[in-house]
């Protein structure tokens, strides 16, 4: 399915639309983007029909959700993504960050954080998810690191040469974030109070 509207400080996740296909296909082909590893690829470069066709599936998948990232860009063109997958779905409370992407020509100046703490409210705060995992990501992608580690995520897993790229083998790390952890690092963030103990729901 497509995600709806939820708004960040400076980014907001919203419906992606036919306008943003151009961008996702350019990051697809961008090799940037793809040495990232797994989770800096949803699909293989494809033609734009291709690509529709993919969106067109994409909406009927109760099992995913994607985003596109927008910045108010005076283009009307998206920064990035965010896919997400819930494991156990229909009666899933863990969701997995599948794709997190954001253009090559805009890193470093905010974006990927204020997107990864807006998802993170959605999936927290609005949904009440118990966990937050990111299963796959190559231990050289330092710049999501330091994002999930300023969250609150905590290194769970490392895999050895899991992908081989630049005539070498590279590391991955698996990442997860709890409820709790949500709770008491980020209470600030909610945009409305629990009701009552929620713990005992």
């Amino acid at each position: 399915m497509f995600g709806g509207t939820v708004r960040g400080k400076t980014t907001t996740l919203r419906v992606p639309r036919d306008t943003d296909l151009d961008a996702h296909r350019r990051w697809a082909a961008d090799m940037r983007v793809r040495r990232a590893g797994p989770i800096g690829r949803w699909h293989e470069p494809a033609a734009s029909e291709t690509w529709k066709e993919g969106w067109t599936e994409q909406a009927k998948d109760k099992t995913s959700v994607l985003w596109s990232i927008d910045a108010g860009d005076a283009r009307d063109q998206p920064v990035g993504y965010i896919r997400i997958r819930f494991e156990g779905a229909p009666h899933s409370d863990k969701v997995l960050l599948d794709q997190f992407v954001i253009d090559p020509d805009r890193s470093g100046l905010g974006y990927g954080w204020d997107a990864a703490l807006t998802l993170h409210r959605w999936i927290f705060d609005y949904m009440h998810l118990r966990m937050a995992v990111v299963d796959r990501i190559a231990a050289d992608d330092v710049g999501r690191q330091r994002i999930l580690e300023k969250l609150g995520h905590e290194r769970f897993g490392h895999g050895h040469r899991v992908y081989y790229r630049d005539g070498a083998y590279v590391d991955q790390y698996l990442y997860q974030m709890e409820l709790e952890a949500w709770d008491d690092r980020w209470s600030g963030e909610r945009e409305y109070p629990p009701l009552g103990d929620e713990k005992a729901v």
